[in-house]
């Protein structure tokens, strides 16, 4: 029987406008930090073929345009236990 996992996995987008780093958008990931979800937008790899892109990916690079810094972290958080 596998165990339940008693913590939540995210990544998460942040962006410094002067007042520290803030949490601008959050997705949840597996333990090692991979998340499968895809955007709807394309490109074309060095070998030709085209590939959908990552949907982390893609906001991260909108997020850049916005001209504050921005980064990408991990965070892993307790997972809260429901009573009934």
């Amino acid at each position: 029987m596998k165990q339940a996992n008693k913590y939540t996995y995210l990544k998460v987008i942040q962006q410094s406008t002067g007042q520290g780093w803030e949490d601008v958008s959050e997705y949840e990931t597996d333990s090692q930090y991979r998340n499968f979800e895809k955007s709807g937008s394309f490109y074309t790899n060095k070998y030709g073929k085209l590939k959908e892109r990552g949907l982390i990916a893609y906001d991260l690079s909108e997020y850049q345009l916005t001209g504050y810094p921005t980064r990408l972290i991990c965070r892993k958080e307790l997972k809260q236990v429901e009573t009934i």
